[in-house]
């Protein structure tokens, strides 16, 4: 893992930003959604706008990329091994690593601030009521308990 992902990471499971998103987010002062490409983030020239559904303001900027700026895409995929890069067989401690974090991140979404600010969050990208918001962050949050526990077990069987 690089160190960037392992700050990014860091970061996500530091409980003092989770309100940040929330606050700051609004459209006097809208999102911007880059692209991830060979280790950096890139902006765009042409941006597709989301409304926020509870006041109908343009809140979250998407980068659109079209045929002009695919090429840094299609690069990186060719450095890609056709196998892929969490491929249990070729790489089992990245595999493990993955677990770890599905672990986690299901411990955190059973907090329940942070459970709160993904139920808001969501309320924030699609209309749906704080009960419904909060009923698909129960539902990932049992889907990561399982994947992990099935996926640790898997693992062992392999490694051992």
């Amino acid at each position: 893992m690089s160190h960037d992902e392992k700050r990014l990471i860091s970061s996500l499971l530091d409980l003092n930003n989770v309100q940040i998103f929330d606050e700051v987010i609004s459209g006097a002062h809208p999102a911007e959604v880059q692209s991830f490409v060979q280790g950096k983030w890139i902006g765009s020239s042409n941006y597709n706008t989301l409304l926020d559904p509870l006041n109908g303001e343009p809140f979250i900027k998407v980068s659109e990329v079209d045929e002009s700026g695919v090429q840094p895409f299609v690069e990186s995929l060719s450095q890609c091994p056709k196998h892929g890069l969490h491929n249990p067989f070729k790489s089992p401690e990245r595999y493990l690593l993955y677990c770890d974090i599905s672990t986690k991140a299901a411990h955190m979404l059973a907090l329940p601030k942070v459970s709160d600010f993904f139920t808001r969050l969501i309320q924030r990208v699609a209309p749906k009521s704080y009960q419904q918001a909060a009923g698909e962050v129960f539902v990932t949050r049992k889907f990561l308990d399982n994947f992990c526990g099935d996926q640790v077990m898997q693992c062992s069987k392999k490694s051992v």
